[in-house]
């Protein structure tokens, strides 16, 4: 005959017992603290006795109004404790019933992870860290300089800037790190159609961090070399500054101009490293 009303659990928990000898008196030592008579049931001759009648407990002394005597089969169950025997039903545990705090990294896998399928949406900073600062600069019209004349390249409009830290051409970082840190353009002469080396630069504190060089026979002006470089730059947060500079080195006279819409200088700020 089938049950009425919700299945009952089975196979999940146990009382635990506890056998003592009697030793003709009437105080005992359970294995464990209880708080009173009515959390144990006590079995002398496997007759149940009543409690706080037959017996009293507290923490972990147990006494009995008589003596017990070691001929006598005498049991206690804790009936405040179950322990665990062969795991709960699967539908007996809900979201709901599990503690917010009690899922640890400890107890996650990597390999359980399924991030293609599981993770969505816009994911959090790795350790709080992002690639900021960060910003781009470009230059849309032709940057003209003087030759044999190490020139700090001007007129650089950003394009984005997450920190305000470009200003007057020169990226000062507010935050420590590597950064990397790209520049480009393409040079060539304007006057004369001399034999010239080119050179684009970046400078940290004033100083050549990088050169990048073209060497050619500009037989014709409208030759041009284009020049690119990404390096990676420790910066200290707080003085360490950056610059993008150029170069004409001619055997004429022939002054250079980066051509416009390929001036860039760019840098962002690495993460893990």
């Amino acid at each position: 005959m089938s049950t009425l009303g919700q299945k009952p659990a089975t196979q999940h928990v146990s009382l635990q017992k506890q056998t003592i000898t009697g030793n003709g008196g009437t105080s005992y030592t359970l294995q464990q603290s209880v708080g009173s008579a009515l959390d144990i049931a006590v079995f002398v001759n496997n007759t149940r006795q009543e409690p706080t009648t037959a017996y009293s407990a507290s923490g972990t002394t147990l006494t009995m109004t008589g003596v017990v005597n070691s001929s006598d089969h005498f049991y206690v169950i804790f009936l405040g404790k179950a322990i665990t025997t062969t795991g709960l039903p699967i539908d007996t545990v809900g979201t709901a019933n599990i503690n917010e705090l009690a899922i640890t990294n400890s107890k996650i896998a990597n390999s359980t992870i399924d991030l293609t399928s599981k993770v969505t949406g816009v994911l959090p900073a790795a350790n709080s860290q992002t690639n900021t600062p960060a910003f781009q600069a470009r230059r849309s019209s032709n940057f003209n300089f003087s030759e044999i004349t190490v020139t700090k390249v001007t007129g650089l409009t950003e394009d984005f800037d997450t920190d305000n830290n470009f200003a007057s051409d020169r990226f000062t970082p507010t935050t420590a790190g590597k950064y990397a840190v790209t520049i480009a353009a393409s040079m060539q002469g304007v006057n004369n159609y001399d034999m010239y080396n080119g050179d684009l630069y970046l400078f940290k504190n004033g100083s050549q961090h990088i050169k990048i060089s073209a060497q050619g026979n500009a037989s014709n002006r409208t030759h041009r070399y284009a020049l690119s470089q990404t390096a990676i730059v420790d910066m200290n947060g707080s003085t360490d500054y950056l610059e993008m500079l150029c170069y004409l080195d001619t055997q004429g006279t022939d002054d250079g101009k980066l051509v416009g819409n390929t001036i860039s200088f760019s840098a962002f700020k690495l993460i893990g490293i």
